[in-house]
């Protein structure tokens, strides 16, 4: 019974993990979509709201383990995965660089980054 108890803990602990990761994910999403609608409609504001909602999330984010995303035999590409986060810190630091020197055209080209290196990791976790 008490091994019954403790498989139940570590269970529902995964569950509550991947849940916890969902609700980064979407939080991520939501703070880029923010961005983009900045872009979109000219709104400045916008675009350093979603961007702030971004770097706070995704400095969450990364506290969790890339293992708990790649099985067994995605473990070879844990060194894009591990660029892809560096890059996206960058990208986080650049977009606020170009932002701040009114370089919006710049600003689009790093928020376009910053969605193809969420491609990229996805493409990896999900086999694509």
């Amino acid at each position: 019974m008490k091994y019954l108890w403790i498989l139940g803990f570590v269970l529902g602990s995964m569950y509550l993990g991947a849940r916890e990761i969902t609700k980064k994910m979407q939080d991520m999403e939501y703070s880029i979509n923010v961005m983009q609608k900045g872009f979109f409609y000219n709104d400045r504001a916008q675009i350093i709201t979603g961007l702030k909602q971004f770097k706070q999330t995704y400095g969450e984010f990364k506290k969790y383990n890339i293992y708990d995303y790649l099985n067994s035999s995605q473990n070879m590409e844990e060194n894009i995965v591990l660029n892809t986060l560096k890059r996206d810190e960058e990208n986080i630091q650049a977009l606020q660089d170009a932002l701040q020197n009114n370089q919006i055209l710049k600003a689009a080209e790093i928020h376009a980054g910053i969605l193809h290196s969420c491609t990229v990791c996805h493409a990896i976790t999900r086999g694509w």
